[in-house]
């Protein structure tokens, strides 16, 4: 595989995370918290609460008041822990959290939907013999994509769930 077949296939997967994205209504947020001292004796100084964008883009504002804050503090070691969520259902962004792995998972689908329908043309075109009801690649994939639908429809309603019992206790 080349360099642009390379940078074509990145450029897809960013493009179907952006999808799946949009498709779950995914707002991305980012809370970050300015602290100094550890663990229970950790001491909140300043906390944002902003869109994803905005935090990389005024990065240099937080830097701007950790500075402050340290000069403030000289004898403590001022740090900041930033949380990704997503601000609709309230759930974390993070590696192992539910939602972080249903968009990989759903832009995983609309990949191997792209993949099974080139397979399709591809076979009409050149086989034919080819018919999509008996190709045995095609059954057995098909299945397996129709399970891998079934368990992200499963986790979209889990999330809208969340969805709702964040909207009822606000």
């Amino acid at each position: 595989m080349g360099k642009q077949e390379s940078m074509d296939g990145l450029f897809q997967m960013a493009k179907d995370l952006a999808k799946a994205e949009k498709e779950l209504k995914v707002e991305q947020w980012v809370e970050v918290t300015i602290y100094y001292g550890y663990a229970e004796k950790q001491v909140s100084l300043y906390h944002y609460n902003l869109p994803r964008e905005m935090y990389f883009r005024y990065q240099w504002v937080i830097r701007w008041r950790m500075a402050k804050l340290q000069c403030q503090y000289p004898k403590q070691i001022v740090s900041t822990s930033l949380y990704f969520y997503d601000k609709r259902s309230g759930e974390s962004l993070e590696v192992s959290s539910c939602l972080s792995k249903l968009i990989p998972a759903k832009a995983q689908i609309t990949k191997a939907e792209r993949k099974m329908n080139e397979y399709i043309e591809h076979n009409r075109q050149n086989n034919m013999f080819f018919d999509e009801n008996t190709d045995e690649e095609l059954v057995k994939f098909r299945e397996k994509l129709e399970r891998k639908k079934t368990e992200c429809a499963e986790c979209e309603k889990r999330l809208e769930l969340l969805v709702e019992r964040r909207r009822n206790n606000q």
